[in-house]
């Protein structure tokens, strides 16, 4: 889980970079901007986005039944 943060703090960042070199770049006449890449990029940010969002849901299921399973063992001892 560690890792993907990490790839999803960093897509973001290179995502932020990439925007504001676009923006910049236009500005001073430097079009250098990669559409494909771009977009690429987008789409892998919201894909990782996506399987954080899941690994998170099934994190805090998986430990509301632990406690529910746990506390029904010691109900019946």
């Amino acid at each position: 889980m560690k890792t993907l943060k990490l790839l999803w703090w960093v897509a973001l960042l290179t995502i932020g970079f990439k925007a504001l070199r676009a923006v910049f770049g236009a500005y001073n006449g430097e079009y250098l901007f990669d559409a494909e890449s771009f977009a690429g990029m987008v789409l892998t940010f919201a894909f990782l986005s996506v399987v954080l969002f899941v690994f998170w849901i099934m994190g805090r299921a998986k430990e509301k039944i632990t406690g529910k399973i746990s506390e029904r063992n010691n109900m019946d001892q």
